[in-house]
């Protein structure tokens, strides 16, 4: 089966479900809009991994939600539940070594290399790890901020995009402990 077919059933075996992300009004700063959301059944992209076999197994349910700052940033947040901590750890460290690509974008020129970068303290997570990634849109210097972090049996993954001078590490870490809160 292809990874579309593939996430497609995911999809459909997670009509039900929830999504854990934050609602547009529960993320800090903003305000911020909903620009789309979707719940898939974990491990949809086909990892044979022990951690997301045992997610499998435990019927986890992904959830991402792309939100929207009018005119000033782009957030994404997915939320992965795992069997264990330690399989939350294990993922984490799988989900930060895949590649990465930029949304293709009328304006977009010039994306720079993923680095990573010091990580923020950031309340409730037991391991995280941060990286960068410039780029130019319609001719402003942007760049797009990307945390990854195991809280509990948790990985919350988030990525702040938009104006190099407006895109922040502590506004990021604040929607993760936002999220992390709320899934306890």
């Amino acid at each position: 089966m292809t990874n579309v077919g593939r996430i497609m059933l995911a999809q459909l075996r997670s009509i039900g479900s929830r999504n854990a992300c934050l609602a547009a009004g529960d993320v800090p700063g903003g305000p911020w809009l909903t620009r789309g959301g979707r719940t898939y059944r974990t491990g949809a992209g086909g990892s044979t991994s022990a951690a997301v076999e045992r997610a499998r197994a435990a019927r986890s349910v992904t959830s991402v939600r792309a939100y929207q700052e009018v005119g000033r940033a782009d957030l994404f947040v997915q939320v992965i539940p795992f069997a264990s901590d330690e399989d939350a750890r294990a993922g984490l460290a799988e989900l930060r070594a895949l590649p990465r690509t930029m949304p293709r974008s009328k304006g977009l020129t010039d994306v720079g290399e993923l680095r990573a970068a010091v990580a923020p303290e950031v309340a409730g997570t037991t391991r995280v790890e941060a990286a960068e990634q410039p780029f130019v849109l319609d001719g402003e210097h942007c760049r797009t901020l990307t945390l990854w972090c195991a809280a509990g049996r948790t990985v919350v993954v988030a990525a702040l995009g938009g104006r190099a001078e407006a895109v922040r590490w502590p506004e990021l870490a604040q929607v993760v402990e936002a999220q992390v809160v709320a899934l306890a």
